[in-house]
């Protein structure tokens, strides 16, 4: 959903409407342009989104999207490492890429007057890296180092881990770096031929918010893209099946680390703003239950929330916390009655009506955001085809009833549908 706050009642809320210059274009070889013109802020927000996910990794080739867009600042067959960060630092904004489950994308942040500068630039790194050998070989040691520094901080890696142990025949439940083995494995060849699979204007969504023309952004982007020939489309969806069990990792920590894992709903579910509720009144915020039965009333740990992790065709509902080791086993069991409690009792109305308070002036602070509402974009066109207006969110947060966070919490955390992963000194 959205990042959390806090706030007042719906009345009195100065809530985001709609998504009123929001414009739509596709080239012919099917690539889509969506911009948000923003009268209040000076600058643009950029994104080259590519669909293409864990699920379009080879067997052997694990890790290679992230491998990919760790390669595209390396050189181009135009631009050297150096040539890449002078660029950057020429339209005097930011320039980044970022690796996900299910999506890779390059953004940039300028003003309005180096656009076309920026998104030449982008635009070169994702269709021409080169992925000279001696650059692969040295970045093969950063995204070990990277491996290792996630591993190094439990707090981090239980959470790969949970996905691991509750979805371990699928791809969402690998690490997006993937293994070392793995890594390690790469060459030209798996790289180039792996670009050349997913390269493919069907799968690319250019989006833009800030203070742009839409018409130009398309004219640039169709200079820059539109000879690009149709390509392979994204290996479907499949479900993953939920795995229950408990895994415990041996680590010289201080604390416990670890994630409760149930079902949890996709992106495009109906109910994903019943979970958003139930999220807050469990372990979303500083009034939530575990927050206050654990943390304030108990003193058991520093850190316990939850949290709603969604992919397109399903999700993980999970409580994370970090424990001292004699104490572990006392607050996965108070976390057990706070929820048994909820599916007994439902939420309080006083519960229900903060919830929705928090989610709505989240997305509206987050709405000021240039970039937030670059991503905004992007993402409803990936998940749901369409831009969700902003009210249309927030009417789909105050449909959610009572009733309806009762009959999902009486579904989540049965005791046959959990996964358990735990980081600490067993």
């Amino acid at each position: 959903m959205t990042p959390r706050s806090a706030g007042e009642s719906e009345g009195r809320l100065r809530l985001p409407q709609g998504l009123p210059f929001a414009e739509r274009a596709v080239l012919p070889n099917g690539l889509r342009i969506i911009t948000e013109r923003l009268e209040h802020v000076g600058s643009v927000s950029l994104g080259l989104w590519l669909d293409v996910g864990l699920r379009d990794e080879s067997p052997g080739c694990e890790g290679i999207n992230h491998f990919l867009e760790h390669m595209v600042f390396k050189g181009t067959r135009s631009r050297s490492a150096l040539q890449i960060a002078e660029a950057a630092d020429s339209i005097g904004g930011q320039v980044n890429g970022y690796t996900d489950h299910e999506v890779m994308y390059l953004y940039a942040r300028t003003v309005a007057e180096q656009v076309e500068a920026a998104l030449d630039l982008l635009f070169d790194l994702l269709l021409n890296p080169a992925c000279a050998a001696d650059d692969i070989a040295r970045e093969k040691e950063v995204v070990l180092q990277e491996i290792r520094h996630v591993e190094d901080a439990p707090e981090d890696w239980v959470h790969d881990l949970l996905l691991a142990t509750a979805w371990p025949d699928h791809p969402l439940g690998r690490s997006v770096m993937g293994s070392r083995e793995g890594v390690m494995a790469l060459d030209r060849g798996h790289l180039l031929d792996h670009l050349a699979a997913v390269q493919s204007p069907g799968r690319i969504v250019v989006t833009a918010a800030g203070r742009l023309d839409h018409a130009r952004i398309v004219d640039v982007v169709a200079s820059l893209a539109g000879p690009l020939p149709p390509g392979r489309p994204p290996r479907p969806d499949v479900a993953p099946v939920l795995h229950a069990g408990s895994v415990r990792v041996r680590r010289s920590t201080g604390q416990v680390h670890f994630c409760l894992g149930t079902a949890g709903c996709g992106h495009r579910a109906p109910e994903q703003y019943v979970f958003a509720v139930l999220d807050l009144i469990l372990g979303g915020g500083a009034s939530s239950r575990l927050f206050q039965e654990i943390r304030e009333n108990r003193g058991l740990a520093y850190h316990i929330g939850s949290y709603l992790q969604s992919f397109r065709s399903a999700g993980l509902f999970a409580v994370d916390a970090g424990a001292a080791p004699e104490e572990f086993d006392l607050v996965v069991d108070l976390i057990g009655r706070e929820v048994a409690r909820l599916r007994a009792e439902g939420p309080s109305p006083q519960e229900l009506e903060r919830a929705r308070v928090q989610l709505q002036v989240a997305l509206s602070l987050a709405a000021e955001s240039s970039s937030f509402r670059m991503q905004h974009l992007a993402l409803c066109e990936l998940h749901w085809g369409r831009v969700l207006p902003f009210d249309e969110i927030i009417a789909g947060i105050n449909a959610v009833s009572a009733e309806d966070v009762f009959g999902l919490a009486g579904r989540v955390f049965a005791p046959d549908g959990q996964a358990l992963v735990a980081i600490g000194p067993f």
